[in-house]
């Protein structure tokens, strides 16, 4: 700004209202300064951009008045921490909250930022950061296309034809319905999809006391498989890296710059570079994450198991691995030494087609990191873990930090000390609860998660064929908060399965794929508008709440109430007459607040105001903590193992191991110690070891390319492609390929093609890049839609241009379920693209 140009008589007097001082030319180039950008309580501002004072538009004043809620955000499950200005009942302007999920993920490292920026800036909230899905919630919130009332189909299923229906007619109808199925078929014969990070308690609930075993959630389409890898190493399912105190780290298969499971990963991974630390990202395509480690190392999808064993290969040989951790705290190293005798690098070029130069490379410099006592960091995620071989492949990459003894220390591998809210127990024994399971968790899928099976679900339904004669046939489906059509890969089975079902109830806040396909659609709430917990993914026991910021917009239940009010029309209780419907919507969170070891500090008025408690400190090593000998306990004089007395079935669980004179945890695995060769596996039957097969669909000479998908951050799943502003900044999927490939293929940048695979055949465009591997071509997942509203389907967008669809990579794919965890299988499918 030049202090030479002439300042008009307007300019003038918005100076003086704005400032209450006299102009000179001196003070209001001073002045200018200082309120540059920000609004004042006089509604005047200066505007830097275009370097004049001006009125302040009626948005801009709007945000000095009203109030600031805190919350968090629900626009994925990263569950950041943010707080939301409300005026006048509207929700105007989201901002980050600082919290743990959102600064990072170890305490001592939290505690430091925030005091750095928060003394820096005058402000802790400084320190946090949401993505642009948490930037945009009140889009979501605000959307004209959300679902605004109950409504029952009048003609045939899918042919859009709808009657609107009070909410209490929705909840009898429902309640009337469900109540038949039960009779005619067992309770059995519903089965149940929910979200895995929201509202699950009352869902759980909901089954328990209807007495369907066949509930399941959002996990299994998202990382089952490699919590299956980790258990088998170390018992816990979600170890986290700590990024920001490493020295070295090792990543396959996962974008946490880009896809931003948890906002606070940018700044750990970015601050540990700064510290020194080298970072090696394997992936088959340069992502956003590659692209800020300093090394990235393309692979065959699916092949990421036989890189790792020619890790350990080449540790062994070197000598490399930590001895003394290995002799004190792991059980089957002779097996597994003898396993990877033969899988050199070179075995594992043919496989992987990275280079056996690159692979010893790596496993020589993490060995030489770990031998001089520094940090190391090895960390697989949904890249491997989306494959027909993900558990065992993840089996070996996890089994490198026994290796190398890098394991719950300062900069590795961290078990997090993880509270949550209480459940209020349901005590029930209906028969129909010991029914076999629709999808075979635990049976046909060994290493299978709470959370159940997809694919075995839907597969069995299209198929008439049953893992069990036993296994009752489903009827009826509730979807809560899922639009399964889009998410489950093979879309046209996913499409069949709903047809088959007599009678399907959908709870979401759009009408999507899945609930054109419905009986009956109940409007479902946007995060801002209700209740839930988050136990936060870090290191300490943190515990977020969400809370109402603003009413319903739509004037409708939220799906707590509605299943409350479900159980309370079919009169649902458990053996002890207790019932969840019976308290207030408010009451129940209230409920499930106390007792934790968070309401000792803070009463549940007073949490509901800040919404967060945390407790304690990150803890190193954890496994060599003492504990005490259980009263009338047990040692198992040959392994060391130490048992509680056993319980009503006869079965004693464990909880320790003897380590001299000592009693001290251990690890959650049969032996306690880590397993490099699992002790589950061989009592089913297998060798135990993480062995490596190839991917079950491979490419061929039909479908000679590997396709992929992926995520960013722009999106979540395929439910905020109605967002406007995240459709402006990603408005399609263009399939990435390499520009070798495209030009043997003779395609350009932004040329139209053809995808094919076995199951199916579309439109996309090509992207040409230098980014990806050139066996693969890879799409953005959760494109396609043919619903869901008018953004979503293709439709204006703020720039007053059409808007593109996107092409569905759920489509092409076989739909199988990985065959111990269960894992959905995203990733493996062959393809041919050509030009259109």
């Amino acid at each position: 700004m030049s202090d030479k140009r002439v300042i008009t008589e307007e300019e003038k007097g918005l100076f003086e209202k704005a400032t209450g001082k006299e102009f000179t030319r001196r003070s209001f180039f001073k002045w200018a300064s200082a309120l540059a950008g920000a609004a004042v309580a006089s509604g005047i501002l200066w505007d830097d951009k275009l370097g004049l004072f001006r009125e302040a538009s009626a948005q801009e004043k709007s945000l000095k008045e009203g109030e600031w809620i805190n919350s968090n955000c629900n626009m994925c499950g990263g569950q950041s921490g943010i707080k939301v200005k409300v005026v006048n009942g509207r929700a105007v302007k989201i901002e980050a909250l600082a919290n743990p999920v959102n600064v990072a993920n170890i305490s001592t490292n939290y505690e430091t930022v925030i005091n750095e920026l928060g003394s820096l800036y005058n402000d802790k909230d400084c320190a946090a950061r949401i993505c642009p899905k948490g930037n945009s919630g009140l889009r979501s919130l605000y959307d004209p296309d959300r679902l605004k009332t109950p409504m029952v189909r009048v003609g045939e299923r899918g042919s859009g034809k709808w009657k609107a229906i009070s909410w209490d007619e929705a909840v009898t109808q429902v309640a009337e319905n469900l109540q038949k199925i039960k009779d005619k078929y067992g309770a059995e014969s519903l089965v149940w999809f929910s979200e895995d990070h929201s509202f699950t308690h009352i869902q759980q609930d909901f089954c328990k006391m209807y007495g369907t075993p066949n509930y399941h959630n959002h996990a299994n389409l998202c990382d089952v498989s490699r919590k299956a890898s980790f258990k088998l190493l170390m018992g816990d399912e979600r170890p986290l890296a700590s990024f920001e105190d490493t020295s070295y780290a090792l990543v396959f298969g996962w974008n946490p710059l880009g896809a931003m499971k948890w906002t606070h990963l940018p700044g750990t991974w970015n601050r540990g570079r700064a510290k020194g630390a080298k970072m090696v990202i394997v992936d088959p395509v340069y992502s956003q994450t590659a692209s800020k480690a300093d090394e990235w190392v393309p692979i065959r999808p699916g092949t990421d198991g036989a890189m790792a064993l020619a890790i350990g290969h080449v540790l062994i040989k070197k000598e490399l691995i930590n001895k003394a951790f290995i002799n004190e705290w792991c059980v089957g190293f002779d097996e597994y030494a003898k396993y990877v005798a033969d899988k050199t690098p070179e075995w594992a070029e043919k496989i992987t087609s990275v280079p056996a130069k690159t692979i010893e490379k790596i496993a020589t410099e993490i060995g030489e990191t770990a031998k001089a006592g520094k940090p190391v960091i090895i960390d697989t995620w949904s890249g491997p873990g989306h494959h027909t071989n993900a558990t065992l492949g993840g089996y070996a990459i996890t089994n490198l930090c026994a290796l190398l003894g890098m394991v719950d220390k300062k900069g590795t591998m961290m078990n997090p000390s993880k509270k949550g809210n209480t459940h209020h127990a349901i005590d029930v024994d209906l028969p129909s609860l010991k029914k076999p399971r629709v999808d075979g968790k635990g049976t046909k899928y060994i290493l299978g998660h709470g959370s159940g099976i997809y694919v075995e679900t839907r597969n069995a339904v299209v198929e008439g064929k049953y893992w069990s004669p036993d296994v009752t046939p489903p009827k009826a489906g509730m979807f809560v908060f899922q639009n399964f059509v889009m998410s489950v890969p093979n879309v046209k089975k996913n499409i069949e399965f709903l047809k088959k079902l007599e009678y399907v109830v959908v709870n979401d806040t759009h009408m999507s794929e899945t609930a054109e396909l419905a009986d009956i659609i109940i409007p479902g709430s946007v995060y801002l508008e209700r209740y839930d917990y988050t136990g936060y993914w870090v290191t300490w026991p943190v515990l977020g709440l969400r809370k109402p910021v603003v009413k319903s917009v739509i004037n409708g239940m939220t799906e707590v109430e509605f299943v409350m009010a479900l159980i309370k029309k079919m009169g649902l209780k458990d053996k002890n007459g207790y019932s969840p419907a019976d308290l207030s919507y408010d009451a129940y969170y209230a409920d499930e607040y106390a007792p934790t070891p968070y309401s000792k500090e803070q009463n549940w008025e007073t949490y509901k105001k800040s919404t967060l408690a945390m407790t304690g400190k990150t803890e190193y090593e954890k496994f060599r903590k003492d504990v005490k000998m259980p009263d009338e306990g047990s040692v198992d004089e040959k392994t060391g193992v130490v048992k509680e007395k056993p319980g009503k079935d006869g079965k004693a669980k464990a909880v320790g191991l003897k380590v001299g004179d000592k009693i001290v945890k251990g690890f959650e695995t049969p032996t306690r110690k880590l397993e490099l060769t699992s002790t589950f596996l061989k009592k089913n039957n297998y060798s135990g070891l993480p062995e490596y097969s190839d991917p079950e669909d491979k490419p061929t000479s039909e479908f000679p390319l590997h396709l992929i998908n992926f995520k960013q951050a722009e999106h979540t799943h395929s439910r905020t492609f109605n967002n406007d502003y995240l459709m402006e900044m990603k408005p399609d999927n263009p399939l990435m390929i390499n520009a070798a490939t495209a030009a043997k293929l003779g395609l350009k940048d932004g040329d139209a093609v053809w995808i094919e695979s076995p199951f199916a055949k579309a439109k996309g465009t090509v992207q040409v890049t230098e980014r990806i591997h050139p066996e693969v071509v890879a799409l953005q997942h959760g494109y396609g839609h043919w619903a869901f509203g008018k953004v979503a389907k293709g439709s204006m967008n703020k720039l007053n241009k059409w808007s593109v669809a996107g092409t569905s990579d759920g489509q092409f794919l076989p739909g199988k379920a990985e065959k111990f965890s269960g894992m959905a299988v995203h990733k493996e499918i062959g393809v041919k693209v050509t030009k259109a």
